[in-house]
């Protein structure tokens, strides 16, 4: 990680797993795969025995990750559930889909990949992500066999990935370099720009799911997630002009909205039950002054936006128009 500790960075990995016996899982399997890896991850890095309370939750990488708490003093996210997880679990693009009745099918020696996008400090943790990934081996309901086979580190692209864990060896051999929002800067389309909504993005406004993603809205959102992100997983507020950005974002327009409202269903095994869930997915397009907004963009599509981005939700792709 080369980025200021306290500059709001992510790092970007590939994970791939075999499947050691057939694999009959859902569409969608960012839920599945954040399941079955905070179990693992919990069990490797807190000392605490389950089901009995951390003594040093203030050190311990599980509840540094995934039960952050507001600091001392702190006037907003005063709950766990409201403090965003430092990291992103998301399927492929070939992986995503939103119907839940739809099923995908593995063979053995097939490979079940996903990307690992670690943020902030949680990207000190990698070599707890890959212990804990390394001790994933069932997944889905039907406990199904799967091994870690390899983790490759991915840049802003993922023009040339490079391989920092292969389980033939065993070791990890560094880590992905952090991608900061500076380094997302460049130039803006000229006027016009199409965002494509890859997953189920939950965008909410005024206390409601909104189902027209006007880029004030989005933009609001994005920048919300990237100031507690920032706050909670770097120390340091985000350095915008927050006032400033939104009255901006208002002057960009919803040209074409070619989104539609899909519903998706997930068993929660922490609540012990199946829960349903509505999103955006499609494209929109907006004209407008671009530049004052581009690097946080570029920068969204790695760590997404809206609700449930943790397992994969609000994935968006900029695409040219």
């Amino acid at each position: 990680m080369d980025a200021d500790p306290k500059e709001l960075s992510c790092a970007r990995y590939r994970v791939v797993f075999e499947a050691l016996e057939p694999l009959d899982l859902p569409g969608y399997l960012g839920s599945t795969l954040r399941g079955a890896f905070g179990h693992a991850f919990r069990a490797v890095a807190c000392p605490a025995p389950r089901g009995a309370d951390c003594p040093v939750p203030t050190q311990c990488p599980y509840h540094l990750i995934f039960e952050t708490s507001p600091p001392p003093g702190s006037d907003a996210l005063r709950t766990h559930d409201e403090i965003p997880r430092p990291f992103v679990i998301a399927p492929g693009d070939s992986e995503q889909g939103s119907d839940e009745r739809a099923r995908r099918l593995f063979q053995p020696g097939d490979e079940v990949s996903f990307e690992l996008v670690l943020i902030g400090r949680a990207q000190e943790f990698f070599p707890y992500f890959v212990v804990a990934l390394r001790e994933v081996n069932k997944i889905g309901r039907g406990r199904q066999a799967v091994e870690l086979r390899r983790i490759d580190a991915l840049g802003a692209t993922e023009d040339q990935p490079r391989a920092v864990y292969n389980a033939s060896e065993n070791l990890v051999r560094g880590s992905a370099e952090g991608i900061s929002i500076e380094a997302c800067s460049g130039p803006a389309p000229h006027g016009r720009l199409t965002i494509e909504f890859l997953t189920q993005t939950r965008l909410k406004h005024e206390g409601q799911f909104v189902r027209t993603p006007e880029f004030q809205i989005l933009f609001r959102r994005l920048l919300g997630r990237l100031s507690s992100l920032s706050r909670f997983h770097c120390g340091a507020p985000l350095d915008v002009d927050f006032k400033g950005m939104i009255e901006l974002a208002h002057e960009v327009r919803l040209v074409r909205n070619d989104t539609r409202w899909v519903s998706w269903s997930r068993y929660s095994s922490r609540q012990d039950k199946k829960m349903q869930w509505d999103g955006l997915v499609g494209t929109a397009t907006y004209e407008g002054d671009l530049a004052p907004f581009w690097s946080h963009l570029v920068f969204g599509q790695h760590i997404h936006v809206g609700h449930s981005a943790t397992f994969g939700l609000g994935r968006y792709r900029i695409r040219g128009t």
